[in-house]
Parts: C-alpha cells; structure tokens; sequence
C-alpha cells in the first residue's frame, strides 16, 4: 500500500470483521486457552477472554463501554454481533460509533485502505476523502451520512415527539427504529433497538449526530436533550442490578466518557443508599493501549485504582488488556462464537424492558 494507489482501487478495500461461523471449530477457542498460559497481554487476552465467557454464561447485566474511532475500523459488525446475541444489556458509546457504522451500509461507499506513513493529506483533501490514520472515505458520503441520514431523522422527530425534552437513551432508542425502518438494520442502533438493549451517549453532538442536528431545518422544533435524566435512568438500572443477586459486570472496548460513564454509577447507587455498602461491577474487562501514568484509561485500572472508589470489587475478575481493540475483539468474539456455538443467544436473564426504563 503506497501512494502509487489509486485511493479507490478495489484490492484496498477495508473489509469489516466478523465472526467466521464456516471455520473449524476449536481453531481459536484453542489458542486462547493456551494464551492464558503465556505471558504479557497474550495471557492478559487469554484472561480477557475467560472473563467475558464467565459474564455470559452467569447472570449479571453486561454493560459494554464502546470508545475510540472503532466502527470506522469496522469493528462494528462485531458489536452488532454481541448484541443480537444478547451478550450486551447496556451500552454506552461514543458519538462516531454508533453512526460511523452506517458508511458500510450506505449505497455505493466504501472505505478504502492507504499506507498513512506515505498517504499525502493535502491531496486527500483535493480528491475529496476523509483519512481515519490508515483508511480513508469519501468526504461525499460521509457528509451524506451526517446530513442526509442524521438530518432527516432530527426532520421526522420533530414532527412525531410532541414533549418538550427527551433523554439521549430515548432518542437513540428511537434512531434505531427509524434506521431500521430506513433500510438500516444491520446497524448498531437498530439491533440495539429490536433487542430492547439502551444505548447511552454522553457526548452526543460530538460526530454525526452533532452535524445532522445543526442541518435539521426542523431541528429548532426538535425536543431538547436531557442529558441529566440519562444518568438517573442509568443509574436506576444499575440499581436494580446492583442491589439484587444479579449483580453488574463491564467490558470497555478503549476507555474515555463511555467507562467513566459506566463506572460513576457503582458510586452514584451508593450514594442514593447513603453511602453504605459498596456496589461495585463483579467483573471488568478494559482492553486498551491508554498508559495509566499518564492519567488516561478513563479514569483508573480496573484491579487497582478502581477499587480505591468501589467500582470494581476486590478479588474479582478484574482484567486490564493493554491491546489494540482491533486485534483483541476479533480474536475474543471467534472465540466465543467458537465455545458458544452457531445461534446461541443468552435469553437467561430476559432483557430488560424499555417501556418500564424509559
């Protein structure tokens, strides 16, 4: 991959990862076994690994912290793939992952592979591509997707929402059924929104969403977003979870706001109980390259410093990966396809019921 590419060939193609349900079975299941047993992040994967097929196989509500520009990569068909599952219960991401997913959707766009140590940005810009590092998309059809595609569903909700206020859970609750009813059911939001799974965004005009709002010619008779009644609907369900014998467990796929998010509602159901008892998540997963000495990781190390706020709970599976997430998750999800089997889905416990949430 040099700059003598042309950016459209086809053999530079960015395929997105999936599950590969045609491969023999035990391939990866198998070395994972035997990277538990290695050293460095190879044991730490295989931990990882073991950890999360615990979550699944027990009861607790599975919360998934989604960071980092991970459905551009083509991450997305995994979490897809998670959800519909019903290996995720709550999820909680970034703004550019849960519509960046779209661009493999969308009629006629790709998303090309460049070399980013040799690619020459000045001449992206002039043959009209945005770069994500090592792939890049027509800036065309990505402004398509954050006007035609994001702007009109601000057009239709304010025509259909006739209260003055809704939370982002809400809203993104209803993007998926307008996605899927829009020919976008494959997306994040809409198999979030079949398989009745909340999706929580704190940061949400940062990326598509944002700029489809501000080119909404209806978007001023739009309901406000109430950020602060998300946290007490997410803290509710922690609650529910947390005080129960189900208990909560969380994976973060990177780190930023959506753990932070995550991670403050163990401290903020303490706090409605007066600070009594700690309730922290049973389990934790972060995989990630953030470097803890330098205040990164989104807050603190699940085994260490997150015990400290009672967050994670001590002597649990804690398990921090330092690994890109484009390695780890493809290799955990074949492997849980692998231990699982083809159409095992989690029914037990039964998902929770949006109606009653929201």
């Amino acid at each position: 991959m040099t700059g003598d590419h042309r950016y459209d060939d086809p053999s530079l193609l960015r395929e997105p990862m999936t599950v590969a349900e045609d491969s023999p079975r035990g391939s990866v299941l198998a070395l994972l076994g035997r990277m538990r047993k290695s050293a460095f992040q190879g044991r730490k994967l295989g931990e990882a690994f073991e950890t999360w097929k615990g979550m699944i196989e027990g009861d607790s509500l599975i919360c998934l912290g989604y960071a980092a520009s991970m459905s551009s990569a083509g991450m997305w068909p995994l979490v897809t793939w998670l959800v519909e599952r019903g290996y995720v219960d709550v999820l909680a991401s970034t703004s550019a992952n849960i519509t960046e997913d779209l661009l493999d959707q969308m009629e006629e766009t790709r998303v090309y592979r460049v070399d980013p140590e040799h690619v020459d940005d000045v001449a992206l810009a002039e043959k009209g591509y945005y770069r994500f590092y090592d792939h890049i998309v027509s800036s065309k059809k990505y402004d398509q997707m954050e006007t035609v595609v994001t702007g009109r569903f601000f057009d239709d909700l304010a025509e259909t929402w006739r209260k003055p206020t809704i939370p982002t859970v809400r809203l993104l609750f209803e993007l998926g059924l307008w996605l899927d009813a829009k020919g976008f059911p494959k997306s994040i939001l809409a198999t979030a929104a079949r398989r009745q799974v909340p999706v929580f965004c704190c940061g949400l005009p940062d990326g598509p969403i944002g700029e489809g709002y501000s080119t909404s010619a209806k978007a001023e008779q739009a309901p406000v977003v109430d950020f602060f009644k998300d946290y007490r609907i997410a803290t509710d369900i922690m609650d529910v979870a947390m005080t129960s014998k189900r208990g909560t467990s969380v994976v973060f796929l990177g780190g930023g706001v959506p753990k932070d998010f995550l991670q403050i509602t163990a401290t903020s159901v303490r706090t409605r109980h007066g600070n009594a008892d700690p309730t922290p998540h049973k389990a934790s997963i972060q995989i990630t390259t953030d470097n803890t000495v330098y205040g990164g990781l989104g807050g603190a190390t699940l085994a260490t410093e997150c015990i400290s706020w009672g967050k994670e709970a001590h002597g649990s599976d804690n398990v921090m990966c330092f690994a890109d997430v484009t390695i780890a998750l493809p290799i955990i999800c074949q492997g849980l396809f692998e231990h699982f089997g083809r159409g095992h889905r989690r029914e037990q416990p039964r998902p929770l019921k949006l109606a009653e949430i929201f």
